[in-house]
């Protein structure tokens, strides 16, 4: 190496060069912080990374990080998220159970249109890029998406990027600047830079939190055993043809919707598997499997494919000689305790916590965070105060919010996820918590898109928004249970989710059957017909999709029924607002009921049961909370002696 070069000075340092580190890096210097970004992009491999789709999360991403044309114009369409249990083996979609959510309801699309600009709700808008923010999802290509958000980094005048070089160490001293080491293999040069302020975006490198301990993982597994493997691959040559007419669904009404245009859930026990289409031709499909439940194959390929090869709707599409990239992860949850540090350093992104691709959570999470940071950050470097509880709240909140996410999936890797009834149960406990954040997340947008991220350009209802949001902006501290502790949120929630897994599991082992159903939710159609699933017999499939409550008379189907809002005369745009405002207490209060009315009509199975004098009509397989096994370190989770069913 040549002699180090002068030391460089800046207001924060970003290591990590990824979609995250890009977005904090911006996010900071629209501030007018001075970053240095640090990471060797030049030396990378590129790779067609997982990460891929959005979940009503791409706010930051369209104003900060400059993808709003990129979004609409060069990534695939996401209509939503779509869940189905029941596909192993099935050579049609005809599954006991489906659960969907999509931002614009297909129902209402003119002519049937995947484009959003066609759909009523976009039309009457007043803020294109604010609705855009707030219910237009997309599946993010990349590493496309990565040069695009390159470019702006390269072009903004507060940000100095070095692109060839790796971070070799840090010093955090608490009463003294820090200081970030680095080396350039490309020109053997080495140096330092000296910062009020280090945050790790380097993924699962985890730099900081294992170089200060604040890794937590293997505790929180220790109390229930629960972690996770996953493997994926990136695949070429994918057109609409692979999938019409198996994937579509057509609707009672008459209506019919592409399943292959939503980021898909495939359920099987104690595993469950993603499809998202991407543009130029490709798709993601991955596996995530429970270690104590692990699939067949001695190798990360012979699991992946073996699984595939049980699902006809999958086999003929993904072939090896179409796959572009393939990887795994051998654990893939990890958490840590500290998100913002007083001593001057953050974690954003993979670095800081990761349980699921479920939900498409990481990025959402991961910019609400480093939105968080980039205020604490500010107010220290420019205002001069160090405000500890604001970190004090960062840290607790999201710890507990990424505790809620792991509730959200631990029972649906047991048998439970057989049980129709407990399939749709779990499912609206998470919308419960997902749109709980609803008014936040559109004040977030709002706030997005009239500063562009700058605080300079607030005005008095802006500052105000950003107060509210550094407070509201967390699962865990939502406006319906903002008066309780967060881990006190967390706790029930956790509770809710084992008891209607509990239940479901007494049914499958006791022969005692429920029916089947379908569910679509949309912004417009928001509440679903519980009722409908306690009142039908145990066989077939029952609809309980919501009734349309905004769209006008002209863009509903002849076939649909029409709720009673309808016949009160308010524009569409009033409508939105009411729906928006009440959806959340009434889904709240639907779940509240059905949760009610499965404890009580379990119950009373359970007494006939006991009456009747019969045994478990079959037998438990892998029960939850077994302990997993231990894993060497390299090595794949050991081989199952059967194939989960």
């Amino acid at each position: 190496m040549n002699a180090p070069q002068e030391p460089l000075r800046a207001e924060a340092v970003v290591v990590g060069a990824g979609l995250i580190g890009m977005f904090t890096a911006l996010s900071l210097a629209q501030r007018g912080i001075d970053v240095v970004l640090i990471d060797d992009i030049v030396n990378q491999k590129r790779s067609f990374k997982v990460g891929e789709s959005f979940l009503v999360s791409t706010a930051l991403p369209r104003t900060i990080g400059r993808l709003d044309t990129f979004l609409d114009e060069e990534c695939f369409v996401k209509l939503g998220v779509w869940f189905t249990e029941g596909m192993e083996g099935a050579e049609s979609f005809a599954p006991r159970s489906e659960w969907s959510i999509a931002p614009l309801s297909e129902h209402t699309l003119a002519q049937s249109s995947e484009d959003h600009r066609d759909h009523y709700l976009f039309k009457s808008a007043e803020d294109k890029l604010w609705f855009r923010c707030l219910a237009v999802d997309q599946q993010i290509v990349r590493p496309e998406a990565e040069d695009e958000i390159r470019a702006t980094v390269r072009a903004h005048p507060h940000i100095r990027f070095l692109d060839s070089a790796r971070v070799t160490d840090v010093r955090v001293e608490a009463d003294a600047p820090n200081v970030v080491h680095w080396a350039d293999r490309a020109t053997s040069t080495t140096g330092e830079v000296v910062a009020d302020w280090i945050v790790d975006c380097s993924g699962r490198n985890r730099m900081l939190a294992r170089k200060f301990g604040h890794a937590i993982e293997k505790e929180i597994i220790a109390r229930d055993g629960f972690q996770t493997t996953s493997v994926w691959g990136q695949f070429s040559g994918i057109t609409d043809e692979q999938f019409a007419p198996v994937w579509e669904y057509r609707d009672p009404n008459g209506g019919s919707t592409p399943r292959d245009k939503y980021t898909v859930h495939l359920w099987g026990e104690g595993y469950w598997i993603w499809v998202i289409r991407l543009s130029k031709d490709r798709i993601s499909v991955g596996v995530i499997f429970d270690q104590r439940t692990p699939l067949p194959g001695d190798t990360p390929r012979e699991q992946f494919f073996g699984l595939i090869d049980r699902y006809p709707v999958l086999r003929d599409v993904l072939t090896e000689p179409r796959l572009l990239e393939f990887r795994m992860y051998r654990n893939t949850q990890y958490m840590t305790d500290t998100f913002v540090h007083p001593d001057g350093y953050g974690m954003v992104g993979d670095s800081s916590s990761i349980i699921d691709a479920y939900y498409s959570q990481g990025i959402g999470l991961s910019c609400q965070q480093l939105w968080h940071l980039t205020n604490v950050i500010e107010s220290h470097v420019h205002g001069g105060t160090l405000e500890r509880a604001y970190i004090d709240r960062i840290n607790r909140n999201a710890r507990q919010d990424w505790l809620m996410i792991r509730n959200m999936l631990r029972e649906k890797f047991t048998r439970a996820i057989h049980d129709p009834r407990y399939f749709l149960l779990t499912h609206l406990a998470d919308l419960v918590v997902l749109w709980s954040t609803g008014t936040a997340r559109s004040d977030f947008a709002t706030w997005l898109v009239r500063t562009d991220g700058e605080t300079e350009r607030e005005g008095p209802r802006e500052r105000r928004l950003r107060h509210r949001l550094s407070k509201r902006l967390f699962y865990s501290r939502s406006q319906p249970w903002a008066w309780l502790p967060p881990e006190t949120v967390q706790r029930v929630q956790s509770h809710i989710q084992r008891k209607i897994a509990e239940r479901a599991r007494w049914r499958l082992d006791h022969g005692s059957e429920v029916p089947g159903f379908h569910c679509q939710i949309s912004i417009a159609r928001p509440l679903p017909r519980l009722w409908r699933v306690f009142t039908a017999g145990a066989a077939g499939v029952v609809d309980v999709s919501p009734l349309d409550r905004i769209a006008p008379a002209a863009l509903r189907r002849p076939s649909a029924r029409r709720p009673l809002t309808h016949r009160i005369p308010m524009s569409v745009n009033t409508r939105l607002t009411w729906v928006l405002n009440l959806r959340t207490h009434g889904v709240i209060a639907i779940f509240a009921y059905g949760y009610l009315l499965d404890a009580a009509d379990t119950a009373v199975r359970k007494a006939r049961h006991r009456f009747s004098g019969r045994g478990p009509a079959t037998v438990p397989t892998a029960a939850a909370g077994t302990p997993p096994q231990e894993v060497p370190a390299g090595q794949l989770p050991p081989t199952a002696t059967k194939t989960p069913s």
